[in-house]
């Protein structure tokens, strides 16, 4: 007789502090600042002192190995404001950077679907906290962009991949984006940062770097052109 799927109520409540509501001087909070995470997200996104103690209480059954650790936790979840997952942000100097948990393993894991209007053009990044920058954005939370056609059906996206192109798995990933014709950012020569929030912290603004974007938003032949010139910087 097959297994019959377990059924858990829908989450939306986060019971962790968030934060905002932390001190400035707290030790996660003076990480994002640092970062330049606008204030205004971090109403959204929580601290907690043990993950593993708080993986267990969100999902009971999860039985990958946790640590003890405390982790910036970012919450993900679908148009409706239902609880997808989280995301835990590592604090310590070792370990394994990120942790993304379901709470069923069939949810999408994409951030920003209870923000983005897909009647617009769309930008995909790979991180929750670079989507935090930009206009309509969403994050895959790792490096296979192309598959949000596969979750999210075809809309006006345009992709935009971290600024490595010694990475063998970021470079084979743009390639598959550029193959199906979509329209890919290729990071211009001037620009030295790994990503976006690297690129905040360089001092360009907001709008600049959406400008920018655009500006250097290539699809077919001249996202090839554009391509086999950025794997060459």
């Amino acid at each position: 007789m097959a297994k019959t799927k377990p059924i858990f109520a829908k989450k939306t409540v986060i019971n962790l502090p968030s934060i905002a509501s932390l001190n400035d001087t707290h030790y996660a909070k003076e990480y994002l600042l640092k970062r330049k995470i606008p204030r205004e997200c971090m109403n959204d996104i929580y601290y907690a002192e043990n993950y593993r103690d708080f993986i267990k209480e969100l999902r009971p059954e999860y039985d990958k190995k946790l640590y003890a650790e405390p982790r910036i936790v970012i919450p993900f979840y679908d148009e409706k404001k239902n609880l997808l997952g989280v995301q835990g942000r590592l604090l310590g100097a070792s370990g394994i950077k990120y942790i993304t948990v379901k709470l069923d393993d069939d949810n999408k894991k994409v951030f920003g679907l209870d923000r983005v209007d897909f009647t617009k053009k769309v930008y995909v990044v790979e991180g929750p906290i670079d989507s935090m920058f930009l206009n309509n954005a969403v994050a895959t939370m790792d490096a296979s962009l192309y598959n949000i056609n596969l979750l999210l059906g075809t809309h006006d996206y345009v992709f935009i991949h971290d600024n490595e192109p010694r990475n063998p798995a970021i470079v084979k990933q743009m390639a598959k984006t550029i193959s199906h014709g979509k329209n890919i950012f290729i990071w211009p020569q001037n620009v030295d940062a790994k990503d976006i929030n690297d690129w905040i912290l360089t001092g360009a603004t907001v709008s600049e770097i959406q400008s920018i974007i655009d500006r250097n938003t290539f699809c077919d032949l001249s996202a090839n052109l554009e391509f086999e010139r950025w794997k060459k910087v």
